[in-house]
């Protein structure tokens, strides 16, 4: 009897959800989009430094002992269906750190899936030829119209070693516990998490995923510099996407030493109030505060050495 209690107040939400994304996307297009917490400013960053900062949503900027990178690209104000001079989609909360024309030059975008708030095409044709892609398998159709000058697709545990500007980077695939559909029926797409290996230095972006033990078997008994993880759209969708707590854990499992909270305070994707997630991520490290890479959009990470 619980359980049907349970799924009864499960699909009451997402109800509720549906109804509050409606008056988002279709009733509030006048509602204004707060202003960023900061801005970072990565023509002053080193190249001898590991150095991140979050532009909001998954969208984080790392130069990588002097490799730019960028994740899940989504600068907009609207995510969703493009049509004609309209996006069908959530509305941004806060603003994005850097527009496009702040960004430095890009060596590798990387993009974990080919969810809307993930794959963003109207971000993705601004690049030019002069940047690399790494995508998850059967999501390559989704980039016609860019001008990339390579994209490569990686299953789960596929690598590839890249040599951007003669600097040597490894990519490598994993599985979270996610789905891959940009839309309803095309189940047939990958879905990936990373690592990113360079100069014996390592990265984890672990991008959607709900709990799992797949990065526990990461651990080899040498520390991930920086977790990059989604603590945010826990509820009601708790089977795609971890709650702040989980996502520590699985970080910890990794054996990761900083860990940077994504996903959250970007687009309503869900019912949990707007603050929830960094105060319970906040609370989970509590007891050691000195971990949590940054708090809020627009703030930098710089490893320390």
């Amino acid at each position: 009897m619980e359980s049907e209690r349970e799924a009864a107040r499960r699909a009451i939400k997402r109800r509720n959800w549906l109804a509050h994304l409606w008056r988002e996307w279709i009733v509030e297009s006048r509602r204004p989009i707060a202003p960023v917490f900061a801005r970072p400013t990565p023509d002053t960053w080193k190249n001898d430094d590991l150095t991140a900062a979050w532009l909001g949503h998954s969208t984080v900027l790392i130069n990588f002992f002097g490799v730019t990178i960028l994740t899940d690209p989504v600068l907009f104000p609207r995510i969703g269906i493009r049509l004609p001079f309209l996006t069908i989609g959530p509305k941004r909360l806060t603003e994005t750190a850097l527009t496009f024309a702040e960004l430095p030059p890009i060596d590798l975008i990387l993009l974990s899936h080919a969810h809307f708030d993930h794959i963003d095409r109207r971000t993705l044709k601004l690049f030019p030829e002069s940047t690399r892609v790494i995508t998850a398998s059967r999501t390559r159709d989704l980039l016609r119209g860019t001008k990339f000058c390579e994209v490569i697709e990686l299953g789960w545990n596929e690598s590839v070693l890249l040599t951007p500007r003669g600097c040597a980077l490894e990519i490598r695939a994993l599985q979270p516990k996610h789905w891959g559909a940009r839309l309803q029926y095309d189940v047939h797409r990958g879905y990936n998490s990373y690592v990113i290996l360079r100069n014996n230095r390592r990265i984890i972006y672990g991008s959607d995923t709900a709990n799992t033990d797949a990065f526990a078997k990461l651990n080899d008994g040498e520390p991930y510099d920086l977790a990059i993880m989604g603590i945010g759209a826990y509820d009601p969708w708790i089977w795609a996407h971890s709650t702040p707590e989980q996502a520590v854990a699985m970080a910890d499992a990794a054996g990761a030493d900083f860990i940077m909270p994504i996903h959250h305070q970007t687009f309503r994707l869900s019912v949990e109030p707007f603050r929830e997630p960094i105060e319970r991520f906040t609370r989970a490290l509590a007891k050691s505060p000195e971990r949590i890479a940054l708090r809020e959009i627009g703030q930098t990470f710089i490893l320390p050495r």
